[in-house]
């Protein structure tokens, strides 16, 4: 680590002054326009006619959830930050770790204190055109960038990189600030050969990475909620797992119909039901026993699904199996 440039970055500067006398709100600039649904855009960060612009984390107070419709990388100067990706996914950078995040991902920043440094790479996705057909092999890294240049909604959310101990990878970032901060003459095109030259090296460092998506999370939550299910079947509810999976119902309702092709609800009625067959065929308990232990307080109800499901009431099914036996 470059003493000099960790002993510039640690000043104060005017927007963090601001922050700290109260005049001033991170992303305030952005809160107004967006309605509420704050999308950062390449324009309001990055220079026309540039690729790639450098600017260094305001500490002192939380980013709210954003997201943005550029690549964003956020390098761990120096101390730690905590971020949440799409409310689900909570990520700490830790010194010298190198976040990507792709453009339409949902996320927030916990305040930085006055050591933690962290250096955001701001990245129009053509810049990648070129990088993603001099990647080759197919991997986590190359797959998100050739999916950042076609915003390609399948790849990873982010790339999460422990840089500690690669230093080539680390001087490459570090060369990059430097040109920014020295506003050296063609820093645009400097800069852009040092990031195309960063990810090559990165390429030999993909064990290092780690990375999730949206629909990886997503179909592990509905097995999850299957699973829940099936064990707790007589007393489950929508609400209960939700809370257990810190999601709102409506959350995990969408996400369930979307990947099982069926509700929460008739997936739990299925569950029930079939355990109720079971009962039936193979105890001796009466039908209204049974209907308690699979969760249903109202008997009626249970009798016209039953009826509606098998074509037979539960009596009927249960003098049918015994004739079978």
């Amino acid at each position: 680590m470059d003493r000099d440039l960790l002993n510039y970055l640690l000043k104060q500067s005017e927007t963090e002054k601001e922050i700290l006398s109260g005049r001033k709100a991170a992303l305030e600039a952005y809160e107004a326009s967006s309605q509420g649904a704050m999308v950062l855009k390449r324009d309001q960060v990055i220079h026309r006619g540039q690729l790639i612009n450098i600017m260094r984390q305001p500490r002192f107070i939380p980013f709210p959830t954003h997201s943005h419709d550029y690549v964003e990388l956020v390098y761990m100067y120096s101390g730690s930050t905590s971020h949440r990706i799409n409310g689900t996914i909570n990520v700490k950078l830790e010194t010298n770790d190198l976040l990507f995040i792709k453009q339409g991902t949902r996320h927030s920043v916990e305040s930085a204190g006055y050591q933690d440094i962290a250096v955001y790479i701001l990245v129009n996705p053509e810049f990648f055109a070129s990088p993603s057909s001099m990647l080759g092999e197919e991997n986590a890294l190359q797959r998100f960038v050739a999916g950042a240049v076609v915003q390609n909604d399948s790849v990873a959310d982010y790339l999460h990189f422990h840089l500690s101990g690669i230093v080539p990878a680390q001087n490459l970032l570090e060369n990059m600030i430097w040109s920014s901060i020295h506003n050296q003459r063609g820093r645009d095109a400097i800069n852009q050969a040092t990031m195309s030259i960063l990810l090559m090296e990165l390429l030999n460092h993909t064990d290092t990475v780690d990375f999730y998506d949206t629909a990886q999370y997503e179909e592990h939550l509905v097995l999850k909620a299957h699973q829940y299910l099936e064990d707790h079947y007589a007393t489950a509810s929508l609400e209960e797992f939700s809370e257990m999976v810190n999601h709102p119902p409506y959350y995990v309702s969408r996400v369930f119909k979307r990947f099982a092709k069926m509700t929460f609800i008739d997936c739990l009625k299925g569950i029930r039901l079939s355990r109720a067959t079971y009962l039936l065929a193979s105890t001796s308990d009466s039908v209204e026993e049974i209907i308690a232990q699979v969760g249903y307080e109202n008997s009626s109800y249970f009798h016209k699904i039953f009826r509606e499901t098998y074509g037979l009431t539960p009596k009927q099914y249960r003098d049918q199996r015994k004739n079978k036996s």
